[in-house]
C-alpha cells in the first residue's frame, strides 16, 4: 500500500516539475518563431517595433501610427510591424477620435537598438450604438521581455 502512495507521489512531483519547466521555458523565450527571420538592423539605424493586441470588444479602427508627423503605418488589432529609421528623437504618435493625455511618446533612438511600441485602446471612448464605438488610442513604449510575450500572440506583417 505504502509503495503505491510512494509511486504516485514520484509521478506528481514528475509532472509538477515538468509543467513548471515548460512555464519557464515560455516565459523566457524572447523571440517569437514568426520573427525569426527578421533582417539585421541596418548601419546608422534603430528598429521600431509597433503592436497592438487582438481584443474581441475592441474597436476595430486601424488608426496611423505616425512618427515626427510622417505616417509609418497602421495600428490593426493583433497585428505587429517594423519600421528601421535614422537614429535620432521621435516623437510617436497615433490618430485618435478622442483626445486624452500620454497619447504619444518622445523618444531617443541610438543606431542598432530597439524600442518596442504598442498602441493601446479605450474602446468605450464614445458609443454611437450598441456595438458601434469610436475608441481613443495610446502610445505605450513597452520593455523588450513583456513586448515580445505580447507580439507573439499577433500576426507579423513585416517591416520597412
Amino acid at each position: 500500500m505504502f509503495d503505491i502512495l510512494r509511486a504516485h507521489r514520484r509521478r506528481a512531483a514528475a509532472l509538477g516539475a515538468a509543467t513548471a519547466l515548460g512555464v519557464l521555458t515560455a516565459c523566457v523565450a524572447t523571440t517569437p518563431p514568426q520573427l525569426a527571420a527578421v533582417p539585421p538592423i541596418p548601419f546608422g539605424d534603430a528598429r521600431v517595433w509597433f503592436y497592438r493586441d487582438f481584443l474581441p470588444d475592441d474597436s476595430p479602427t486601424e488608426p496611423k501610427v505616425a512618427m515626427n508627423g510622417g505616417y509609418v503605418g497602421f495600428a490593426a488589432p493583433g497585428v505587429s510591424f517594423y519600421r528601421d529609421v535614422p537614429a535620432g528623437a521621435y516623437h510617436i504618435t497615433v490618430d485618435s477620435y478622442g483626445k486624452d493625455l500620454y497619447q504619444s511618446q518622445d523618444v531617443y533612438l541610438p543606431a542598432g537598438q530597439q524600442q518596442y511600441v504598442k498602441i493601446q485602446s479605450l474602446p468605450s471612448w464614445e458609443e454611437i450604438h450598441t456595438y458601434v464605438t469610436r475608441g481613443t488610442f495610446y502610445v505605450a513604449l513597452m520593455p523588450p521581455q513583456l513586448a515580445a510575450f505580447e507580439m507573439a500572440q499577433t500576426n507579423y506583417r513585416g517591416g520597412s
